[in-house]
């Protein structure tokens, strides 16, 4: 019986330790993050932009964008441009197709900000934005946007 329990034991050593060298020398495969830190970019890699900006800092931007702006430098920046103004905006933040980038300050190049392309999120900012837009009014009185 001893001799039994010794080779019974031996192999169920064995096996044990087998399994948890396996598990620990197997890899785990990680796919792109949804979210990363940026403090460089550019709104060339943005399409189609929405822009939700509680302060707009000075910036160049495409004639394409759709703006809801609070505070802004100056109003001569956004001619013929698709802008309103609201007053109760909270955040910055540039929505494309395919993904947002959320800043921690004014809408400016070079400003600290995230990348997402977390489905969630984008449909959050999204529907903010498109509420802001319904409930904006337009930066000047005597063009119409769209």
């Amino acid at each position: 019986m001893d001799v039994v329990s010794f080779i019974l034991g031996l192999v169920v050593g064995v096996v044990v330790v087998g399994f948890a060298i396996e598990l620990g020398l197997r890899r785990i495969t990680r796919g792109a993050p949804a979210t990363q830190p940026t403090h460089k970019w550019t709104l060339a890699e943005i399409k189609n932009p929405r822009i939700i900006a509680e302060t707009m800092g000075i910036i160049d931007l495409p004639p394409n964008a759709k703006i809801v702006v609070n505070e802004y430098p100056n109003k001569a920046m956004f001619k013929g441009m698709a802008v309103k103004h609201h007053s109760g905006i909270k955040g910055n933040f540039i929505i494309g197709d395919d993904r947002a980038l959320i800043l921690s300050g004014p809408i400016e190049e070079a400003e600290l900000g995230l990348w997402t392309v977390e489905k969630d999120t984008m449909q959050k900012l999204n529907r903010y934005f498109e509420d802001s837009w319904a409930k904006g009014t337009s930066l000047f009185d005597d063009e119409t946007t769209q």
